[in-house]
């Protein structure tokens, strides 16, 4: 069973209905090169932080920009039912789990982790129309909300 797809050159996260989700704690400004460890280390896992794209204004123009909102995060899935490895994986601190040591997300938190890896890790723009003074989302993250 394949987890993840590629489309147009970016990588496309399926959700698969027995996925389970988790949350890996590391250095700020780390992300990426934890993220690359931890799916190179743990056969199965796909791993993702979280960015916001935004429009920047500058003297002269404006541009979009990408950044990591929350820095020092890396959400996972995985079919496995084993957490994965973190030994080896530099830059990673610990994995976040309940005071039951369970490492899976459950509610709210696995809802939230199921929709970044259906947004490809990115909270990005959102086009809407107003509709009787209320705004309805046509595209976009907030869509789904």
């Amino acid at each position: 069973m394949s987890i993840v797809q590629y489309e147009h050159g970016r990588r496309q996260h399926k959700a698969v209905s027995n996925m389970r989700y988790g949350c890996v704690f590391c250095l700020s400004g780390e992300e990426a090169s934890v993220i690359e460890s931890l799916e190179a280390q743990n056969p199965g896992f796909t791993a993702t932080s979280v960015s916001q794209t935004k429009w920047k204004s500058i003297p002269g123009g404006r541009y979009k920009e990408t950044r990591i909102i929350f820095p020092g995060y890396v959400y996972f899935q995985t079919i496995s039912s084993d957490p994965p490895d973190l030994r080896y994986i530099e830059k990673s601190i610990r994995l976040l789990a309940t005071t039951k040591g369970s490492w899976t997300l459950t509610g709210m938190d696995e809802w939230f982790a199921k929709w970044i890896f259906k947004n490809h890790g990115v909270i990005g723009f959102s086009t809407a129309t107003v509709i009787d003074n209320r705004a309805r989302m046509l595209s976009g993250p907030l869509k789904d909300l």
